[in-house]
């Protein structure tokens, strides 16, 4: 018996499917346009290196830290479309958590700057957000594996962010 996950999973995944080349990019590269802007506004001095790279650190590591005591299995192999070295456990998705901590960090420096700060936060987290579904459409995360990353994300980058 499926659950409502495995189903949604799916479905997102099948939906997914006629845009797989785009959705493979963001699966597996996108995160380095997060990169790019976060090295952008740090040579522009509008924030500092430490408040891209610390947060989305800690985030990646605690989340991959879960992931080896939750141990929940990743989608069936025959639904992934990019190629894992090692099939690690799914839950949360570290993707996930390291996009939305890289966006939090990126606009609450961009923020300031006015409506270029929107255009840039908006950017970020769209981004964030494709990322997070192209885990998805290529079947290397559940649906719950990606939103629980992006809480976790949220929710480290905010700890983080509010002591600075």
């Amino acid at each position: 018996m499926l659950t409502i996950d495995s189903r949604l999973t799916e479905r997102i995944r099948l939906a997914g499917q006629s845009s797989l080349p785009v959705w493979i990019f963001f699966a597996s590269s996108g995160i380095w346009l997060l990169i790019g802007a976060a090295c952008a506004m740090i040579v522009l001095g509008i924030m500092p290196w430490f408040a891209a790279v610390v947060p989305v650190a800690i985030t990646h590591i605690l989340a991959l830290m879960l992931q080896f005591i939750i141990r929940r299995e990743r989608p069936p192999i025959a639904h992934s479309k990019i190629v894992m070295w090692k099939r690690t456990p799914s839950f949360p998705s570290a993707h996930s958590a390291g996009s939305i901590a890289f966006a939090l960090a990126v606009s609450s420096f961009a923020l300031p700057y006015g409506t270029i700060g929107i255009v840039i936060t908006l950017l970020v987290f769209t981004i964030a957000l494709l990322i997070g579904i192209s885990r998805i459409i290529v079947g290397v995360h559940y649906v719950s594996d990606v939103i629980c990353g992006f809480l976790f994300g949220a929710i480290i980058a905010g700890i983080f962010l509010s002591v600075l």
